[in-house]
């Protein structure tokens, strides 16, 4: 399954109902300054499993986008997060 779309802030997926794998993830900067971005795993009213950390620079620039692969489980019941300081595109691919 692959999710995408573009957020300036917070979103948590729908809560997963059959255990899965997030197995790579693009965010793009479409901000005119740079941003941070954190992309993880969680459980509304417990804690993240995994969190991925990044600086983004501006629109445009060399590293304003990152490509991740991972192997990170996904439990039942859990969410995707994804939180950033400025606008982003992603792309997120779930086996």
């Amino acid at each position: 399954m692959i999710v995408k779309g573009t957020t300036s802030g917070s979103i948590r997926s729908v809560a997963i109902d059959i255990a899965g794998t997030l197995t790579a993830f693009t965010l793009y900067n479409k901000s005119g300054g740079a941003i941070v971005a954190n992309v993880g795993v969680g459980i509304t009213g417990s804690y993240e499993y995994k969190m991925f950390n990044f600086n983004l620079a501006a629109a445009g620039t060399a590293s304003s986008s990152v490509y991740q692969e991972t192997n990170l489980t996904i439990p039942v019941g859990a969410q995707i997060i994804l939180v950033t300081s400025g606008s982003t595109d992603y792309v997120i691919q779930i086996d």
